[in-house]
C-alpha cells in the first residue's frame, strides 16, 4: 500500500511536512488533507494530519486521523505511537497503553517510543514497576541519546521510588543531551529540588 502512493499526494505530503516544521500549522493541515485526498490510504497522511490536529488542540479529530491510518493499515507503527501521544496530552493512560502495547505487538520492540509510552502510562497508573522497566528499556533502546526525554521520565518514576540519588544521575544525562530551554529549566528546578533534599538528610 504504501508504495502505491502517487506522486502528487507525496508532494502535498512532503509539503504538510516542511509547513510543520516551521510551525505554520494551518498551512501544515490543508497540505495534508491534500495528500489524503489525492490518496485515501495515505498511512503516513493521516499520521501527519492526526499530528497536525494535535498541535491546534482538535484532540478528537486528531484521534480520529491516528485511528484512520491504523485502519488502513494494521501494522503501521507510526499510527499507534500518534495514537498514544494524543492521548498522553489528554491524559487518557489506559488509552495510552493499550496503544502502546499494540505497537509492542508489531514486534517493534527496536522502536523506544513504544516503551516509552508504556512507562507514561504505567506511572500515572501507579504501576512503578512497569514503568520503570519500558523507560530502562526506552532508554537503553536510544543509544544516540536522539530523545532526553526519556531520561526526565525515568528521573520522576525513580523519585516516586523514593530514589533521589538516580533520579538525579537520569536529570544529569537529560541536561547533557537536551536542547529544549523550556523543558531544561523544568529539569534544573527538579534537580535542585532533589540535591536540597538530599543534602538535607
Amino acid at each position: 500500500m504504501r508504495l502505491k502512493v502517487p506522486s502528487n499526494a507525496r508532494i502535498e505530503f512532503e509539503k504538510a511536512c516542511d509547513a510543520s516544521n516551521k510551525n505554520n500549522f494551518e498551512e501544515a493541515e490543508q497540505h495534508a488533507r491534500g495528500a489524503i485526498d489525492k490518496f485515501q490510504d495515505y498511512s503516513a497522511a493521516w499520521v501527519k494530519l492526526g499530528v497536525i490536529l494535535e498541535e491546534q488542540h482538535k484532540e478528537h479529530e486528531a484521534h480520529d486521523a491516528c485511528s484512520h491510518a491504523a485502519a488502513i493499515d494494521a501494522t503501521y507503527l507510526p499510527a499507534y505511537l500518534c495514537a498514544a501521544e494524543v492521548s498522553a496530552r489528554n491524559r487518557e493512560w489506559q488509552q495510552v497503553l493499550n496503544a502502546a502495547e499494540l505497537a509492542l505487538s508489531l514486534k517493534s520492540e527496536g522502536d523506544p517510543y513504544a516503551y516509552y509510552y508504556c512507562a507514561k502510562a504505567y506511572l500515572h497508573i501507579n504501576n512503578r514497576v512497569e514503568a520503570k522497566k519500558s523507560a530502562l528499556q526506552a532508554v537503553e533502546l536510544d543509544v544516540n541519546h536522539s530523545e532526553p526525554t526519556f531520561y526526565l521520565l525515568l528521573a520522576q518514576i525513580y523519585e516516586c521510588e523514593g530514589d533521589s540519588a538516580n533520579a538525579i544521575t537520569q536529570l544529569q544525562q537529560f541536561l547533557k543531551h537536551s536542547t529544549d530551554r523550556q523543558q531544561e529549566d523544568a529539569a534544573k528546578r527538579f534537580l535542585a529540588k532533589l540535591e536540597s533534599q538530599q543534602s538535607t538528610k
